[in-house]
């Protein structure tokens, strides 16, 4: 596929290419792509998980902190699931 560029993405390629880091404009586009596909993924979770936070709202399914007391049992509910890994798996 042959595809023109705009003056700023070949500076963009050819800057990258002076890193050192590539050996071709091929692998510096192929690096952009695959950041490209890894931040979709990412906000597609991300908006997976926001939207399951809007339905626990919708059904009740929070907590809320009113005091110092209730932040603080929060926290350590928080830090006792993080060292359990069960909160990273949510």
């Amino acid at each position: 596929m042959d595809l023109p560029l705009s003056e700023k993405a070949e500076s963009l390629i050819q800057k990258h290419l002076a890193s050192g880091k590539f050996a071709t404009p091929e692998q510096v586009v192929e690096q952009a792509l695959a950041i490209l596909d890894q931040q979709a993924a990412e906000w597609a979770a991300t908006k997976a998980k926001i939207e399951k936070g809007g339905d626990d709202i919708q059904a009740g399914r929070y907590d809320e902190i009113a005091t110092q007391e209730d932040e603080e049992r929060l926290t350590q509910e928080i830090l006792a699931s993080l060292r359990q890994g069960s909160l990273l798996e949510r």
